[in-house]
């Protein structure tokens, strides 16, 4: 019996110290998980606020034309280059008008053969005249019958028709040669505008063609005035609503990379273009033009360059910083709210039950922060206002000086109105620290 007894004591400590093992682990857990993770905050202050829109672009000039022709032939000089400057009425190129000067002769003979017709049918007209007044005199003098008289008149009638139609080819002839003489003024081609070349597309001894409605024609070279440039940027869709003619603009352009350009915006496209081939298929661009104040001479059309329009600017309001935003579905916080203003548990329980959770707005998002305030995380609504690069405006139930949590996300997308926090001193980032525990009853509803 006393071995027995040994033995039942032995195995009966053994069972208090292993008990007593289990209840030690189960209930660290739960102290850390009282403890929470830690956080960062800050203080709510009045900040100043800049909104940019940015859209990459490409740079040309305000002012170009693409020279094409009216004509076709063959090029037979050219007399400028690439990148030279010209001057209004300077000569750029000829066409071999050997076939339009032929037109112009055959036009010039055409007419004198209608100039001819045209006397030789006055002539014939005059006669016919003539002949109809004497039939007249002679009709009433009783010596002409009225088949007679008839004759004369319908004589008379077709020379006057003949003569109509020598002189309408007279004036068909002669338009013939305007149009002839000036498809020969077109095949020499002089500068529009002051400017340089800059795209020169053909060379000597090739051929121009004429655009048709359903194919252009041969853009010969493009004069452009390097004087004024602008920026054509491609702005999304979501952007474009904030931007307006007159708005300030920076640019980056890709090869002056250590210089910001000063710009302004003067116009915005009305109409969107889709950017299909994107992983985006729906992805919808407008074109906003942003022209330089001062643009440096080494800018050429086609660079590539970065745009920044401001939108809007505040000099203090209130505001957060974005990675403090977070959001949660409206019969969550109304939940939350109800328990907040309930002081009994009951009457909060009957407030939270009479919350519709399953109607149309029921999951609709609720933007806010939350505030650190007597030991407990307190969720506020606002209503966002203008939004900068890394703080936005905010209207709501907050004020200067509160303590805002504002991280981490992980943390702030599980985080529920009321759950306990324990503020810490600051840590490496200068920022005050709060452990998180969740509060019995507490609800999390992730953003």
């Amino acid at each position: 019996m006393g071995k027995v007894s040994k033995k039942v004591w032995i195995i009966g400590a053994v069972v208090i110290v292993v008990a007593g093992l289990v209840v030690v682990n189960v209930k660290k857990p739960k102290t850390a998980s009282k403890k929470g993770p830690e956080v960062k905050t800050e203080a709510v202050a009045m900040r100043r606020i800049e909104a940019w829109v940015r859209a990459p672009g490409k740079i040309q000039p305000v002012t170009k034309v693409q020279v094409s022709s009216n004509v076709m032939g063959r090029v037979a000089e050219i007399a400028v280059h690439e990148g030279q400057r010209v001057a209004r009425g300077d000569l750029l190129l000829r066409l071999d008008d050997e076939r339009y000067r032929s037109f112009v002769q055959q036009n010039r003979a055409e007419i004198e053969s209608a100039v001819a017709q045209e006397s030789l049918a006055a002539a014939q007209a005059r006669e016919a005249k003539q002949q109809r007044d004497r039939a007249e005199a002679l009709a009433a003098r009783g010596l002409a019958s009225e088949k007679d008289l008839q004759a004369a008149q319908t004589a008379s009638d077709v020379a006057n028709a003949r003569l109509d139609a020598a002189m309408e080819d007279v004036h068909r002839a002669r338009a013939g040669l305007a149009q002839g003489e000036k498809d020969l003024r077109e095949t020499v081609f002089t500068a529009p505008m002051d400017g340089v070349v800059t795209e020169l597309n053909i060379k000597v001894g090739e051929n121009v063609v004429t655009g048709t409605m359903n194919n252009p024609g041969t853009v010969i070279l493009t004069l452009s005035d390097l004087a004024a440039m602008e920026v054509l940027a491609q702005v999304d869709e979501t952007d474009v609503i904030n931007v307006a003619p007159g708005q300030t603009a920076r640019v980056l352009a890709d090869a002056l990379p250590d210089t910001i350009l000063a710009g302004s915006v003067t116009r915005v496209g009305q109409s969107g273009k889709g950017q299909l081939g994107t992983a985006q298929q729906d992805a919808t661009n407008f074109e906003v033009a942003v022209q330089f104040n001062q643009p440096p001479g080494q800018l050429r059309p086609g660079m590539n360059a970065d745009v920044e329009i401001a939108t809007g600017t505040k000099d203090s309001c209130l505001a957060v910083p974005l990675q403090a935003l977070t959001a949660r579905p409206k019969s969550v916080v109304e939940r939350w709210k109800a328990k907040r203003s309930a002081k009994d548990p009951k009457v909060a329980e009957v407030a939270v039950a009479a919350i519709d959770t399953t109607g149309p707005t029921a999951r609709n998002l609720v933007e806010g922060v939350f505030l650190y305030e007597d030991g407990k995380a307190r969720f506020v609504p606002l209503t966002l206002g203008l939004r900068g690069e890394t703080n936005v405006e905010v209207h709501g139930d907050i004020r200067p000086g509160q303590t805002l949590i504002v991280g981490p996300y992980k943390t702030l997308r599980t985080l529920s109105d009321q759950d306990n926090a324990r503020m810490e001193k600051k840590g490496k980032s200068g920022g005050l620290k709060v452990k998180i525990g969740k509060s019995s009853g507490s609800e999390t509803s992730g953003s």
